[in-house]
């Protein structure tokens, strides 16, 4: 009986080893939906070797299953990568567009590379090693640090001809072992803006003529990442959504903002947020994600972002990139998300560290020609990433020439966000970064005098940080309750000219 005991044992350990291990596909559609609302930047991996693109095609099974090939001409889904970390830059981890799945140095399959990684562990770890420039750009090594060993092409007499195998241990490297990263800045990336480089923001689609006086607007930090003092702190998915119902419902069960700003948010948020307003509206909705990226350490060569991941959810897992969303009507197709100039580092008193590079998301509704724009701006002051509020000067200044491009192609503007500064009424630290944005706009306390206070109702704690901002409003008000952020909902009525 013992016997039989420890072989049923054994078999059930490797049913459950074989499950961990080889992850079957069929969530492969479902992880690779979820992440299609974001408008991250993509990247294709080019061999130097064999001059021929990385692919992570969504088929085999087994420990077959979505092994990592160099041996593509051209880039399509299979070649499309998205870089995150969890580690303020200092590894990365390479997600996959064909199946949304992370890369593994599989080290029960001869170190191969398979996109088989339902979240970052220490298998999804690599470090960017720039290697050099040529004629055609920048080239890295990636280093597995599980492995402790380059990633190679398998060119030679390999079984697994062009396999991506983590096998390299001594240097220097040959072009085997060397990648270019290529972005894919196509109008389907929807990275509008890095810093003040505007060439892919590209042209919204002509507005219809504007008919609608007013929309309602909402701008929200769920703080559902991993603050330790905000209830939503490691929030599921399906929590948040619930709570961003929860939030309007507070306001009463009729009331449906035309459009809704969220910060401190994360990818796998917006599919079920959007299920959700759907569900109490009866109408579609479409909820699109920027996330904030870290500069990621590579030891010389042009700057790489990775996107900064949420952290796991206790009992769910990966959650998906760390940013802002904005949800609107589901007419929409056309979003641009915008980089903001951020700091690269900064001090306090512990040393210094990496800062985040912040992030916007603009999208455009053109029967009511109207275009949201929602952002994060840096925390400023001293010890804090901007402490001379500088980079908040450039962040405004970024954010409002997304306004006025979308104003100069036909559209009325409605922005806001946590822009993480006091109005200038308060005579605060920063207290003048603002003054431009009022000087042009209408701030939803303002209603639509504008010569009224440059102030307004507290957002979080004794500050306000959250605003919109527009032509006019007709009503202005601020949540009674926080529903498990440390910020309170900002709503207004914003009239449109």
């Amino acid at each position: 009986m013992r016997r039989l005991v420890a072989v049923l044992a054994v078999l059930f350990s490797l049913t459950i080893w074989i499950q961990w291990q080889w992850p079957a596909p069929a969530s492969a559609s479902t992880l690779s939906d979820q992440l299609a609302k974001s408008a991250g930047q993509k990247w294709a991996l080019l061999n130097v070797g064999n001059g021929k693109y990385v692919s992570a095609p969504d088929t085999g099974s087994g420990g077959d299953y979505a092994k990592l090939y160099a041996n593509a001409t051209s880039i399509t889904a299979s070649e499309r990568f998205t870089l995150h970390t969890d580690d303020k830059g200092t590894q990365i981890s390479l997600r996959a567009e064909s199946n949304g799945l992370f890369v593994s140095a599989d080290a029960n399959n001869s170190q191969k590379l398979r996109a088989q990684g339902d979240h970052i562990g220490s298998w999804e770890g690599f470090t960017l090693q720039y290697q050099g420039t040529d004629t055609s750009g920048a080239y890295y090594a990636l280093h597995s640090v599980t492995a402790d060993a380059y990633i190679a092409a398998e060119l030679g007499t390999y079984p697994d001809y062009e396999v991506l195998r983590a096998r390299t241990t001594t240097t220097p490297l040959g072009s085997w072992e060397k990648f270019r990263l290529v972005p894919v800045t196509d109008s389907s990336s929807h990275v509008g803006a890095v810093s003040d480089d505007y060439t892919h923001w590209g042209t919204p689609p002509a507005p219809s003529a504007p008919t609608s006086t007013s929309v309602k607007a909402m701008t929200w930090n769920l703080c559902g990442d991993q603050n330790s003092s905000c209830g939503n702190d490691h929030s599921t998915p399906d929590h948040m959504a619930d709570q961003v119902i929860g939030q309007l419902n507070d306001v009463g069960s009729t009331y449906t903002p035309d459009a809704l700003f969220f910060e401190e948010s994360c990818e796998k948020f917006t599919k079920p947020i959007e299920t959700a307003l759907e569900n109490r509206t009866g109408t579609g909705w479409d909820v699109r994600f920027a996330p904030i990226y870290y500069n990621v350490s590579t030891g010389g060569g042009a700057a790489v972002l990775a996107q900064k991941e949420c952290a796991d959810a206790t009992g769910y897992g990966d959650r998906g990139a760390y940013g802002v969303s904005v949800a609107v009507p589901d007419e929409n197709t056309w979003y641009r998300a915008h980089i903001l100039k951020s700091p690269a580092t900064a001090k306090d008193s512990s040393g210094t560290y990496p800062v985040e590079q912040r992030a916007a998301l603009c999208a455009a509704i053109t029967s009511k020609a109207v275009m949201y724009c929602g952002a994060h701006f840096s925390t400023g002051g001293t010890n804090y990433d901007d402490p001379t509020w500088t980079y908040h000067g450039y962040q405004r200044d970024e954010l409002t020439t997304d306004e006025q491009k979308a104003k100069d192609n036909g559209y009325r503007v409605v922005f806001g966000g946590d822009l993480n500064v006091n109005p200038p009424a308060r005579s605060w630290d920063g207290y003048q970064v603002l003054n431009p944005v009022y000087d042009t706009y209408r701030e939803c306390t303002q209603l639509q005098d504008a010569t009224s206070a440059r102030d307004g109702q507290n957002t979080v704690n004794n500050s306000k940080i959250d605003y919109i901002f527009g032509a006019g409003h007709t009503s202005c008000a601020v949540s009674a309750n926080s529903w498990g952020s440390d910020h309170h909902a900002l709503r207004s009525t914003t009239l449109l000219p």
